[in-house]
């Protein structure tokens, strides 16, 4: 059962920039406030509650890219996730897929680092200008510990009840110049199926006038990705439409039920607000994100998080040395790491 963790004290901080935004943003909290932001929990979480944070939004500083050198803190690697283990969990999807209808399953690891001095501010800051086309914020209080993050991909967007959602997965490193090499069969395949969740999902839901667009490749810091639009109306309240279509196939797998029961038996981690969803409402606008690309910070320890898609075709490899760049892609531009 989903409880919801309304906060509403001076201790809380929220920073968030828009995608494509000039300004960073703070909500100042206020009950009668006319934004809403929420945090919410990945489907399997150990604590499920979705924190919530009424208030007013204030401009803070325009985004300026400074020209001097940053200075950076160092971050120490205490542990995280083998890389063996990760192989394993490999194995074992694999095998499931073999014997059953697991078509593909979303797999993550965890990085903890020991780090000194790094403002809230600061890091939204950075995390906006090395992303600039995502949604990067921080949720910070005192029984918490900070929550920040720079998400790519919307989970639902737009003015109610005209939505879209981004159909978000396959992973390579960016190519420089013009010249780009084709996907390959495992990324684009991987696509497909989460645009078939989403389509499914939103069938299923009763959503009218449902429109896909071309496929795009997009780039997130050293990555590219995939991306499908779909473009929808929705004809039932947002709770069943966020329902049908969270967790996506991006951060679960296919099908939901089976995926979700493989992480909970092979991950040795709590993923908490990881592959949760996260961002705001204000009146009839909605902009929610899968929380992707985020970490927890609390007394001077680092939590960073990363998954990938897992297929009949993955190579474990690979597929390690993807979660190592979807890691650069949130602390490269905050702190100096060794992976």
């Amino acid at each position: 059962m989903m409880a919801e963790r309304h906060i509403q004290d001076p201790e809380t901080e929220v920073l968030f920039h828009r995608p494509g935004n000039l300004h960073m943003e703070r909500l100042v909290p206020d009950g009668a406030g006319s934004m809403c932001f929420r945090l919410h929990p990945w489907e399997r979480a150990k604590d499920r509650s979705e924190l919530v944070l009424r208030g007013r939004p204030q401009n803070e500083e325009v985004l300026v890219r400074d020209a001097r050198p940053s200075v950076k803190s160092r971050a120490r690697k205490i542990d995280g996730t083998a890389q063996s283990e990760h192989a394993d969990w490999i194995k074992s999807a694999q095998h499931a897929m073999s014997e059953g209808p697991l078509k593909k399953v979303v797999l993550s690891s965890l990085l903890n680092v020991e780090v000194e001095g790094l403002d809230t501010m600061d890091i939204v800051r950075r995390l906006a200008l090395a992303h600039p086309e995502s949604f990067s914020w921080a949720f910070s209080n005192p029984e918490v510990g900070t929550w920040f993050g720079s998400s790519p991909e919307p989970l639902i967007k737009g003015k109610w009840p005209q939505m879209r959602t981004a159909c978000l997965a396959g992973t390579r490193m960016a190519h420089m110049g013009d010249v780009s090499d084709p996907w390959t069969e495992k990324e684009r395949e991987e696509q497909d199926l989460v645009t078939e969740g989403a389509l499914q999902a939103l069938q299923q839901s009763g959503c009218a006038d449902i429109r896909t667009s071309e496929r795009q490749t997009i780039q997130y810091g050293p990555i590219e990705h995939l991306r499908t639009w779909v473009d929808f109306e929705a004809t039932r309240p947002l709770e069943e439409v966020i329902q049908a279509l969270h967790p996506t196939p991006a951060v679960g797998g296919t099908p939901r039920t089976e995926a979700l029961d493989f992480i909970s038996e092979y991950e040795t981690h709590d993923r908490a607000y990881y592959t949760g969803w996260v961002g705001m409402e204000e009146g009839e606008d909605l902009s929610y994100f899968v929380n992707l690309r985020c970490a927890h910070l609390r007394g001077g320890i680092m939590t960073a998080y990363a998954g990938g898609g897992i297929t009949a075709a993955s190579n474990a490899a690979a597929e390690w040395a993807e979660t190592r760049n979807k890691l650069r892609s949130v602390l490269d531009p905050i702190v100096h790491w060794e992976p």
